[in-house]
């Protein structure tokens, strides 16, 4: 147990930086993100609706 304002015998490691391909792929992602956003508010997807079938034959049921 150590006292309060004592130092810590095993000092915290140091923080290794980030990997360079954990960076690089973050930037691609955020691009990626980015570049949707972009695109979707360029040309956005408009559907027609709901495609519904009729029959020729009366009283039949498409299932």
């Amino acid at each position: 147990m150590t006292a309060i304002g004592s130092t810590c015998p095993h000092p915290a490691s140091r923080r290794h930086p980030m990997p360079r391909r954990h960076r690089l792929l973050l930037l691609l992602a955020f691009e990626v993100l980015v570049l949707g956003f972009a695109l979707a508010a360029f040309f956005p997807v408009r559907t027609h609706g709901i495609l519904i079938e009729t029959t020729v034959t009366p009283n039949h049921v498409v299932t």
